[in-house]
C-alpha cells in the first residue's frame, strides 16, 4: 500500500486541522479561559503529528472487518444517552453509569468480577478527578 494513502493520514490531517482550530481559537480567550484549549489543541496537534510519522514511518498493515456493526451502534447509543442524560441527572451520575455501560459494551471476553469491581472503581475515581479539578481548579461549572 502506498503509505501516502494510508488510513491515518486523513485521521492524522483531522486531527490537525481541529488541533490549529482550538489553538487559533484560544488566542481570543482569557488567560484562565485559554487554559482547556490550549492542552486539547496541543494534545490533538502532537497526536496528529505521531499518527502521520506512524503512517508514514511504520505503516501498520490494515485489520480486516469481521465483527458485527451492533457493538458500535451499542457504543453511540450510549454516547448519545449519556449528552442527553447529562443536564437532567448531572455530570458525575451520568459519566459514572454511562463509562460502565461504555464498559460493559466494550468487553469482549469474560471478565472476572474482581476485574469488574477494579474497572468500575478507577471509572468512578476518574470521574469524580475530572469533577473537581473542572468544578474547583478551573472554575467550569457542571450540570
Amino acid at each position: 500500500m502506498n503509505r501516502f494513502l494510508h488510513r491515518d493520514i486523513a485521521a492524522a490531517a483531522g486531527l490537525l486541522a481541529l488541533g490549529g482550530y482550538a489553538l487559533w481559537e484560544a488566542q481570543s480567550m482569557s488567560v484562565f479561559g485559554a487554559i482547556f484549549p490550549q492542552l486539547a489543541g496541543a494534545g490533538m496537534v502532537l497526536g496528529a503529528i505521531l499518527l502521520a510519522l506512524r503512517a508514514l514511518i511504520w505503516s501498520p498493515a490494515l485489520p480486516t472487518n469481521t465483527g458485527t456493526v451492533l457493538r458500535p451502534l451499542l457504543m453511540l447509543a450510549a454516547l448519545a444517552a449519556w449528552a442527553i442524560l447529562l443536564p437532567v441527572t448531572g455530570f458525575v451520575a451520568t459519566s459514572v453509569v454511562g463509562a460502565g455501560v461504555c464498559m460493559i459494551i466494550a468487553q469482549q471476553h469474560a471478565v472476572p468480577f474482581r476485574t469488574l469491581a477494579l474497572q468500575g472503581a478507577g471509572l468512578t475515581a476518574l470521574v469524580l478527578l475530572v469533577a473537581l479539578l473542572f468544578g474547583r481548579l478551573l472554575n467550569v461549572p457542571l450540570p
